[in-house]
């Protein structure tokens, strides 16, 4: 027989609002493994319920959740590095660089640059309108920065492709010269705002001195 101690208070309940609803997202792991137990302990043997699928739509919101909370730490953790950088870069400002471009426009600059990671022979430059072929220029490169004249060209933008004996030439990045006015952050990416009034991205520095 169990007696009434008055010494002891009521046990505390877990009052759950009324709107509650037990659900795959808000479940532990130990919970769901609890419930699975007891559905098999109890299930009819001619009937059995099929849990795994239960089981598999935990495990992929559980990985939702997992990404979703990394892509927020990332974000977090690039805006945390930005600002550490952007306070760095005011030595940029008034400081000429070279940035990375994927068009020649020959009504802003006569010249543009080429960096290469090797000697090239008889390298030929294809110099597109769209998909009109405009001009072709044949030269030699040599490991590093290598001047690249357009003045020639009619006024417009292009796209150029590189290539020897008819293969295309990954090695080489096309470039223009260009000095920092200002910088800023924008959706949390470092921005440099350049004399010529265009806005590149601070990963667009390819080459840095003399």
């Amino acid at each position: 027989m169990e007696f009434y101690d008055p010494t002891v208070g009521p046990k505390s309940l877990n009052v759950l609002p009324k709107d509650y609803v037990q659900s795959i997202e808000n479940m532990s792991a130990s919970d769901f493994l609890k419930i699975y137990l007891e559905t098999l302990r109890f299930q009819d043997p001619f009937n059995q319920t099929d849990l795994s699928k239960s089981l598999e739509d935990m495990v992929r919101i559980q990985q939702i959740q997992y990404f979703t909370d990394m892509k927020t730490f990332l974000n977090e953790l690039k805006g945390w590095l930005n600002q550490i950088t952007f306070l760095n870069t005011a030595t940029l400002i008034g400081k000429e660089f070279l940035f990375k471009t994927d068009t020649l426009d020959t009504i802003k600059r006569d010249t543009y640059y080429l960096i290469s990671d090797d000697n090239y022979e008889n390298v030929k430059a294809r110099i597109y309108d769209g998909d009109e072929l405009v001009r072709e220029i044949e030269f030699s490169l040599k490991k590093g920065v290598n001047e690249f004249e357009v003045s020639e060209l009619p006024e417009g933008q292009f796209r150029v492709e590189f290539v020897r004996e008819g293969l295309p030439i990954e090695g080489i990045t096309l470039a223009f010269k260009d000095s920092v006015k200002a910088v800023g952050i924008i959706n949390q990416d470092l921005i440099l705002d350049l004399t010529s009034g265009v806005s590149v991205g601070a990963d667009r520095i390819v080459y840095v001195g003399g």
